[in-house]
């Protein structure tokens, strides 16, 4: 399932404000975000790098974790159903 699209989805269905919308798309780049320094951090060897994925994870956790709150407290919250419409669809991949 392509991530982006998913997101696309989501945001196209017009029941977001625009600080909303932006709320969501760095949300989902956070996550990706902690994603890939949760990765680096399984491998790397070097003392030098694992400080640095160390500190890359925390940074992308607590931007994650920033935009989470944020999200919570604008009332955003994900309607699955709208997606799991269109996935059984077919309509919209």
């Amino acid at each position: 399932m392509d991530r982006k699209k998913i997101i696309e989805i989501i945001l196209s269905q017009g029941k977001y404000s625009e600080e909303q919308k932006e709320i969501i798309k760095q949300l989902e780049e956070s996550m990706l975000e902690w994603e890939a320094a949760k990765s680096c951090f399984q491998q790397v060897s070097d003392a030098k790098l694992i400080d640095f994925a160390i500190y890359r994870e925390d940074q992308a956790k607590a931007k994650y974790v920033y935009f989470l709150s944020q999200a919570k407290a604008k009332g955003v919250t994900l309607d699955a159903s709208y997606m799991i419409e269109e996935l059984s669809s077919g309509s919209k991949w």
